[in-house]
């Protein structure tokens, strides 16, 4: 039932996205894809990302946060950090799946696609030094062991809210 409810907000919320996306259709830069692209990426990866948490068990760990307000801050306004979050979901979260599911849904490609046109819009010095609070959350991340990775997915939507915002901020 919770899960129904879930997606049926997702897919309103995602049916609202798309149509305002057409609406905007400004682009980043002359190699960059139209925002309204990655737009519709991330509205693909919110309905995806609800169903698949509907698929994983329940986040029980309500004292930890891995994505939090300071975290926002951070990924509005730096280029190097947005990297390394999404590197962070890629490698860390991601790579350590092995549900059916996942790969059924074409959710990681999905998200590595995302990533991809992310990365070939918003340049910034790559950096092999990472950035305290994502050390931090990969602390975190690891110290709970596997729920981590039910951590981390059940914040997805937290993470693409982010992107959503960022995109929109972006003239």
């Amino acid at each position: 039932m919770r899960v129904n409810c879930t997606l049926r907000s997702g897919l309103l919320f995602v049916t609202l996205s798309l149509a305002i996306a057409k609406d905007k259709q400004a682009s980043f830069s002359k190699s960059c894809y139209p925002r309204g692209t990655l737009s519709q990426a991330v509205d693909t990866l919110y309905v995806k990302a609800a169903w698949f948490k509907g698929t994983i068990p329940e986040d029980r760990i309500k004292n930890i946060r891995l994505l939090k307000k300071n975290t926002k801050k951070l990924f509005m306004k730096n280029c190097r950090f947005q990297e390394q979050l999404l590197s962070f979901f890629m490698e860390d979260v991601f790579g350590q799946l092995q549900l059916q599911v996942c790969k059924e849904m074409h959710f990681v490609e999905d998200f590595h696609s995302l990533r991809q046109k992310w990365s070939r819009c918003i340049s910034c010095a790559s950096s092999a030094r990472e950035m305290k609070p994502i050390t931090r959350m990969k602390r975190t991340f690891h110290s709970i062991g596997n729920k981590g990775i039910y951590k981390a997915i059940s914040e997805l939507d937290i993470l693409l809210s982010w992107i959503k915002q960022f995109l929109e901020s972006v003239k």
